[in-house]
């Protein structure tokens, strides 16, 4: 067993949307191993053991694991964010469960993902990989304005936008391939629709379908989600069909074990999918709201499958009917002063979680990508209309002072029509 009598688990990724996973590691009786490059990590706290390292050094992880999996009896290895590559290395080298690197690797990187989807007809917007401007523009000029610029293989929307004249592009393609390992950028085919992100777990060939939000997105041209509502209340013929492409992408990368997320779009052609990393959802989804709208535990049922466990469906059954939504407050940029009215508004009737990631002295930086997000409010209540008066009021309790401009939180959420989500693909 590992050092103190108990099986391992490697957490990849230690910030505070991880909290709950380590938590739910902890409670597993798991000693916790959690890498992150940065040394205060927030969830450092709760591991037994901390790896100091950049969750995207897969040779550094993979080395780690072999000279390690003895001595902390390493049972299995968890993507606590976009890291699936890492994750899948570390289980090949130290023989866990997982799914293969290149597999991993398809659903990290947009550009192969695309081509697989396109070729086995997966509905999905046009795409592709450009490694020079005058690659970009000739695919700018095939799938016509407006058109998305993406980074090929970051995460959070970090340089990805979308443009409107032949103009932008230069900006927006050195943008993308800035923040791209590959240094390459996708141009693709934008749609517009309602938005949605979607669950799943796969057993033994089987595809197990946790849940289904509803996604709002605000300030265009970047693809910031300012909400989601968690569960969808679309008709469930629609969301039937949502499934049966989720399904058939999660098949086509090859990903049969484990978490595929979903980023879908319903459009005027039906369901498409835009996105599917092999891990569960961030934006605290599978995280929180889904536990609160449904007492899902989606987080506890991957980690089991990780150690080497079947499946426990239990987990997965829905064991009440509410609603959860997660909403963002979004302070002007600048210099963060004072905020007030954080602990009055945790007392709030249904409020579950207030997460801010700014410390007064902290710059607030423009919303250009969902990194740049700082505040979060998690509501649960018995049908979406109370939910979103509960975020209401907690957004106007809530002050952020920046530049001595103390503005209230309900002129700070950004744009936000909650009868119907933005189009922004």
């Amino acid at each position: 067993m590992g050092p103190d009598g108990r099986p391992a688990l490697l957490v990849v990724s230690a910030g505070i949307m991880q909290i709950p996973a380590l938590k739910t590691a902890r409670a597993l009786g798991c000693y916790v191993i959690a890498s992150d490059r940065n040394p205060e990590a927030a969830g450092f706290d709760l591991a037994n053991e901390r790896l100091v390292m950049d969750v995207k050094d897969v040779e550094g992880h993979v080395r780690w694991a072999r000279e390690n999996k003895e001595r902390v009896n390493l049972r299995g290895a968890f993507a606590g964010a976009d890291v699936a590559i890492t994750v899948a290395a570390v289980c090949a080298a130290a023989g866990l469960p997982g799914i293969p690197v290149e597999v991993a690797e398809r659903s990290n990187h947009k550009g192969k993902m695309k081509r697989r989807w396109l070729r086995d007809g997966v509905p999905t917007p046009w795409s592709e990989e450009t490694a020079t401007l005058a690659e970009a523009r000739c695919v700018l000029a095939h799938v016509a304005l407006p058109a998305m610029v993406k980074a090929v293989d970051s995460a959070a929307s970090r340089g990805s936008r979308m443009i409107r004249s032949e103009d932008e592009l230069p900006a927006a393609f050195a943008a993308a391939c800035a923040v791209s390992r590959s240094g390459t950028a996708l141009v693709e085919q934008r749609v517009a629709g309602r938005e949605y992100s979607v669950e799943t777990i796969i057993w033994k060939g089987k595809h197990h379908h946790v849940s289904l939000a509803d996604r709002h997105f605000g300030f265009s041209p970047y693809a910031i989600e300012i909400a989601h509502v968690d569960p969808s209340h679309d008709n469930d013929k629609r969301q039937r069909r949502i499934y049966e492409v989720v399904d058939a992408a999660a098949e086509s990368l090859g990903i049969d074990f484990g978490p595929a997320k979903a980023d879908m779009i319903w459009t005027d052609r039906g369901p498409m999918i835009l996105e599917m990393p092999a891990r569960l959802s961030g934006g605290f989804h599978s995280q929180h709201t889904t536990p609160l709208s449904t007492g899902k535990e989606p987080i506890k049922a991957v980690m089991k499958l990780a150690l080497g466990e079947p499946l426990d469906q239990s987990l997965l059954a829905a064991r009440w009917q509410r609603t959860s939504i997660c909403a963002g407050i979004f302070p002007p940029p600048g210099v963060l002063l004072a905020i007030t009215g954080v602990d009055e508004a945790s007392r709030l009737p249904g409020i579950a979680e207030i997460i801010i990631t700014r410390k007064p002295g902290e710059t607030i930086e423009p919303y250009v990508d969902n990194a740049k997000r700082c505040c979060w409010v998690i509501a649960v209540a018995d049908d979406e209309p109370h939910a979103w008066e509960q975020i209401d009021e907690a957004r106007r309790t809530i002050r952020f002072e920046v530049a001595h401009a103390p503005i209230a939180c309900s002129q700070l959420h950004g744009p936000l029509d909650r009868t119907a989500q933005g189009s922004r693909r």
